[in-house]
């Protein structure tokens, strides 16, 4: 609800700054989370405002909302080029709040699997039917506990075509698995994937990676940060399992039969999207763009 949240900031806030609309975040939130959206909408008539918010928002949270912002423009991005080039179904793996299929246009005709943790989606389909919002795609919801059951008999058994170029984002859900989660997921997509098909991931490093080494202070906050946060992460039944080293997914990710296309961060995204405003003191996740090889 919180990362629904910073997107619904962001559908109120003009370009170049904003990500674009998100019916669902702005229907299914309740009001705590859908306050910092509301003050920023009350500053329409002044962009200086809106700016100002943003900036303030982007401070309190050491950079998260920018981060949030820019993941789902680069993801979107990278969805459309999928569709573009012919990809009729896409996975959205760990779905939560994802509005995906209710917010872009280009998915029409396409089908949109969800995958998510039962109890999760019971949640989801529950305010989406009391918001009445409709999809844009095709969606199928597939309950699935993603440290016991197999993704990909999940998904063949809700009508996924294995035969068929796929899409897949896996966004804001790496930094939850164990290593093996992660690796016999990859898998998975891999048996019921056709070449070119393509996986988007985010992932998390360690905050000795994630900070310019430069910048002692900022290698110390990130580091109480991310301590702080995956303490309380654990105590919501959260727990941070998963972070690793992009040298480590790159080799997971080949080991699964898949070739690395990119990989970048918020830096990297804020250059193409903000004209190079500062994404925040440090990295928070990055995004790798993976490609199925030939057997």
């Amino acid at each position: 609800m919180a990362v629904a949240g910073m997107r619904a900031i962001y559908g109120e806030l003009p370009a170049p700054l904003g990500a674009g609309p998100d019916p669902l975040a702005t229907s299914v939130l309740p009001l705590p989370f859908l306050l910092p959206a509301q003050l920023v909408s009350l500053a329409h008539a002044s962009p200086k405002a809106g700016t100002l918010l943003h900036r303030a928002f982007g401070a309190a949270s050491f950079g998260l909302t920018y981060h949030v912002a820019l993941r789902t423009r680069a993801l979107d991005d990278a969805l459309r080029d999928a569709v573009k080039a012919g990809t009729k179904q896409v996975v959205v793996l760990g779905a939560g709040l994802d509005g995906r299929a209710f917010r872009i246009p280009e998915l029409e005709g396409v089908k949109v699997f969800e995958v998510d943790h039962p109890s999760t989606q019971r949640d989801k389909k529950a305010r989406l039917s009391k918001a009445r919002i409709e999809p844009i795609a095709d969606v199928v919801f597939v309950p699935v506990d993603f440290e016991r059951d197999k993704v990909d008999e999940s998904l063949v058994e809700a009508g996924f075509s294995a035969g068929d170029r796929s899409f897949w984002i896996w966004e804001g859900v790496t930094a939850y698995l164990t290593r093996d989660a992660m690796t016999s997921t990859l898998r998975a997509i891999t048996r019921v994937s056709p070449p070119g098909s393509r996986v988007a991931l985010t992932y998390v490093r360690s905050p000795s990676k994630s900070a310019d080494p430069a910048q002692p202070i900022i290698r110390k906050v990130a580091r109480v940060i991310v301590h702080a946060g995956s303490a309380v992460l654990g105590v919501m039944g959260e727990p941070v399992r998963g972070v690793i080293d992009s040298e480590a997914m790159a080799t997971l990710a080949q080991e699964a039969g898949f070739r690395l296309c990119s990989d970048e961060s918020a830096a990297d995204w804020a250059k193409r999207y903000w004209q190079g405003e500062s994404p925040g003191p440090f990295e928070w996740e990055r995004i790798a763009v993976l490609e199925r090889m030939t057997s």
